[in-house]
C-alpha cells in the first residue's frame, strides 16, 4: 500500500509542476516580448524607457511626445529625407527632417511587439503647411472643404495634399486614436517628388521682377510723356542727389536703390507687407517703409498686398493675407456705367447699349431756314427804298444781325453746356458694365495709347498688374495714385453709384483708371479660380486648428 510520502512524490510532485509551467511560459514570454520590442525601439531609432511584469506579461513602454517644427530654410537637411525613419504607426513625420523639442511622455501597456506604436508629434497646423508647399505638395481642394465643413468628423484617409507628379496623398486625416481631440494627421513623402531647392520661392513670398514696361508704366500714371531722346525724370520719392561735401546718410543710400532694382522678394502676411529685399542683396536689408504704413488713411498697403495676393495665389502656395470680401464684391459686380466708358473714350456706341437720347436738330433747322427767308425779304425790301433810306435799313439790319449773332452764340454754348450736361447725367445712370469688358477696353487702349508696350495679344493682365505693383514699390506717386483711384472706385460702388465730382476725377486721370481696371481685374479671376476656395478654405483651418498631431 502507497504511503502518504509516494502519493506526494509521485502525484503531488507532477501537479505542482504542471501548475507553475504558465507562469514560467508567461515570463518567458515576457521576457522575448521586451527583447523584441527593444530591438524595435532601437531599429527605429526611437529612444524609450521599457519594463516588464513577468507574471502577467505585460510589457510597458514609455516614448517621449515631441514637438517638431521646420528647420530653418537654410538648413541643408531641409530639402533631405530623414536616412533613418521610423516605421512605427504613428512615426510618419519621421521621414523628414524637423528640430524636435520633448513635451511630454506617452506610455504604452502591450503584450505583443506588433503592437507598439509610436506617439504623434505636435506640429503647428500652418507652419506643417508652409514646409509640405515649399517642397512641393498640391493643395487638395475637396480635401480642405471637408475639413472645413466636417472637423473632427472628417473621414480618416482624406487627402489635404497631393504628391507634385502624382494623385498620392502627402498629407490625409488620420484616426483619433492618439489625438486627445486634436486633429491627427498622416504624413508620407518620396524621394522622386522633390521638385524644389532652397532657391525656389517659398510660401507667403512673392516675386516681382521689373522689366522695360516698368519705366513706362510708371511714367504713364505720373503724367510724364514718354520721349525717347530723353531719360525719363527720376522719381523724387526715390532719387536722392548727393553734393561733394555731404556725406550721403543710409536714408539717401535707401533711396537711390531704388532706382537700380531689378527684382524684389516680398513676403505678404495677415497684415499686408511684413518683409522686403532686394534679391542682389545677400544681407537683405532693404526694406519698404511706404508700404508698411499703419496710418488708417494710407491705404496704400492694403491695396498693394490685394494686387499680390491676387496675382500670386492662383499660381499656388500659401496665402495668409485675406482678400477682403468688399474687394471680393467690388470686382465681382457691375459698377462702371457704360456711357462713362463712352465719354472716357475706352467704348465706341456701337460696343454698348444704347444709353442717350438721340439728338433731334429739327428745330433748329426750321429756325435757320425761317431766319434766312426773313434776310431774303428784308433785303427785297430794302432794295425798294431810296438809298438814303436803304443805307439807313441795311445798317439797322446789320446791327440787328450782329445782336442776333451774338445771342445765338450764347444760345448755341448755353445749349451744348445743357446737352452737355444730359449726357452726363444719362451717362452716369446708363446701364453698368462688369470688370471685364471695363478692364478688356482699358488694356486695349492702354496699349493703342501707348502706355503699355507690345501687341494686345501679347499683353495679358497679370504682365501689366506685376508691372504696377513694381512701380508701386518703387514710387510712393504711383502708390498714392493707384490707391486713390481704387478707393474712389470703391466708394462709388458703395455708395449706389458713381457722381459728378467722380467722373470728373476719373476723367483727369484715365491712365490710373486704366490700371485700377486690370488690378479689379485679376482679383475677380483670383476669386473665381479654384485656388481661390482652395486659400480660403485653407485659410479658416489654419484659424481654426493652431496646433495637429502628425504622425
Amino acid at each position: 500500500m502507497a504511503s502518504a510520502t509516494d502519493l506526494i512524490t509521485y502525484i503531488g510532485v507532477p501537479l505542482a509542476v504542471i501548475g507553475v509551467i504558465p507562469t514560467i511560459f508567461t515570463c518567458a514570454k515576457s521576457l522575448v516580448t521586451l527583447r523584441s520590442i527593444r530591438r524595435l525601439l532601437d531599429d527605429n531609432g526611437t529612444p524609450a524607457i521599457t519594463r516588464s511584469t513577468l507574471l502577467s506579461g505585460i510589457v510597458e513602454v514609455e516614448i517621449p511626445r515631441k514637438s517638431i517644427i521646420p528647420l530653418d530654410r537654410a538648413d541643408p537637411a531641409y530639402f533631405e529625407l530623414n536616412p533613418c525613419p521610423s516605421r512605427l504607426r504613428g512615426g510618419s513625420w519621421t521621414i523628414l527632417n524637423w528640430k524636435e523639442l520633448i513635451i511630454g511622455v506617452k506610455a504604452y501597456r502591450v503584450q505583443y511587439h506588433d503592437e507598439l506604436s509610436q506617439p504623434q508629434a505636435e506640429v503647428g497646423f500652418e507652419a506643417l503647411l508652409a514646409f509640405l508647399l515649399d517642397r512641393g505638395a498640391v493643395p487638395s481642394v475637396a480635401g480642405f472643404s471637408d475639413l472645413r465643413s466636417s472637423g473632427l468628423w472628417t473621414p480618416a484617409g482624406t487627402k489635404l495634399l497631393l504628391s507634385p507628379v502624382t494623385a498620392d496623398p502627402v498629407l490625409t486625416v488620420a484616426t483619433a486614436s492618439d489625438s486627445d481631440g486634436i486633429l491627427s494627421l498622416c504624413l508620407d513623402w518620396r524621394h522622386e517628388w522633390d521638385r524644389r531647392t532652397w532657391e525656389s520661392l517659398p510660401p507667403y513670398w512673392i516675386r516681382l521682377t521689373s522689366s522695360h514696361e516698368a519705366a513706362q508704366i510708371r511714367a504713364a500714371i505720373k503724367g510724364i510723356q514718354p520721349d525717347a531722346s530723353k531719360p525719363e525724370p527720376a522719381d523724387p520719392s526715390t532719387t536722392t542727389t548727393f553734393s561733394p561735401d555731404r556725406r550721403p546718410s543710409a536714408t539717401d543710400m535707401l533711396s537711390t536703390l531704388h532706382d537700380s532694382l531689378t527684382s524684389f522678394r516680398l513676403r505678404i502676411g495677415s497684415s499686408g507687407v511684413e518683409e522686403s529685399y532686394r534679391e542682389d542683396d545677400p544681407k537683405h536689408r532693404l526694406a519698404l517703409p511706404h508700404l508698411q504704413s499703419h496710418l488708417p488713411s494710407d491705404t496704400r498697403p492694403m491695396w498693394f498686398s490685394v494686387g499680390c495676393t491676387a496675382l500670386g495665389a492662383p499660381r499656388g502656395g500659401l496665402w495668409s493675407y485675406a482678400i477682403p470680401d468688399d474687394i471680393t464684391q467690388l470686382a465681382r459686380r457691375e459698377t462702371v456705367p457704360c456711357g462713362v466708358m463712352v465719354l472716357l473714350g475706352l467704348l465706341d456706341d456701337d460696343a454698348v447699349p444704347a444709353w442717350r437720347t438721340p439728338y433731334d436738330d429739327a428745330l433748329e433747322r426750321l429756325k435757320q431756314q425761317t431766319k434766312l427767308m426773313d434776310r431774303a425779304r428784308q433785303m427785297s425790301a430794302e432794295n425798294q427804298l431810296s438809298p438814303a433810306e436803304k443805307v439807313r435799313a441795311q445798317q439797322a439790319r446789320v446791327s440787328k444781325e450782329a445782336w442776333e449773332f451774338h445771342n445765338e452764340m450764347r444760345e448755341r454754348q448755353i445749349e451744348r453746356e445743357r446737352r452737355v450736361e444730359q449726357e452726363l447725367t444719362e451717362a452716369l445712370t446708363s446701364q453698368r458694365l462688369a470688370i471685364g469688358p471695363v478692364a478688356e477696353a482699358c488694356r486695349a487702349w492702354l496699349v493703342r495709347e501707348g502706355h503699355v508696350p507690345g501687341a494686345e495679344a501679347e499683353t495679358g493682365f497679370a504682365a501689366i498688374v506685376e508691372q504696377v505693383l513694381y512701380c508701386m514699390i518703387t514710387s510712393e506717386g504711383v502708390g498714392w495714385k493707384m490707391a486713390g483711384m481704387l478707393d474712389r472706385w470703391r466708394s462709388w460702388a458703395e455708395s449706389g453709384g458713381m457722381a459728378r465730382p467722380t467722373y470728373r476725377a476719373v476723367a483727369e486721370d484715365v491712365v490710373v483708371f486704366g490700371f485700377a481696371a486690370c488690378v479689379l481685374w485679376v482679383v475677380r479671376e483670383a476669386a473665381m479660380h479654384e485656388a481661390g476656395a482652395v486659400v480660403s478654405d485653407l485659410q479658416e483651418c489654419v484659424r481654426i486648428w493652431r496646433k495637429v498631431r502628425l504622425g
